[in-house]
């Protein structure tokens, strides 16, 4: 089985003002937009990981998929490259991967700090629907 970690807090530059990314240089604005945000698949680990005490709630969630191996999922801890000259790709986004936002809703609203997605249609509603950032 494989244990996901998941972002369930927003990122401290979430709510920039304007003003405040204007005024941000160009690396920092880069660092921004690859900033790791709510829902993003941070790590991939096997069934029965021991997880801080800081990866819980309220900046993580940890989703268990029974009968879905590590190596299916490992992809999803990739980040997101820009690799238009492949001699320097450029990384767009911290993670490439992300759990649709209405899911993530749900969890959160639930108020759980581990959350169980069983086999069957359940599991595999949640594979089919996660979600590839495009920049």
């Amino acid at each position: 089985m494989a244990e996901i970690l998941i972002r369930a807090k927003p990122h401290w530059m979430d709510d920039f003002t304007q003003k405040q990314i204007n005024a941000l240089t160009d690396e920092q604005k880069i660092s921004r937009e690859a900033r790791i945000q709510i829902g993003d698949i941070v790590v991939v680990r096997p069934d029965g990981w021991v997880w801080g005490a800081e990866e819980c709630l309220p900046t993580f969630i940890v989703v268990k998929l029974p009968g879905v191996s590590v190596e299916t999922v490992k992809l999803w801890e990739e980040a997101l490259y820009d690799m238009t000259d492949p001699e320097k790709p450029v990384m767009l986004k911290a993670r490439k991967y992300k759990i649709p936002t209405p899911y993530m809703n749900q969890v959160l609203g639930a108020g759980e700090s581990v959350v169980t997605v069983n086999l069957g249609p359940q599991q595999i509603a949640f594979l089919e629907n996660i979600e590839t950032k495009a920049s």
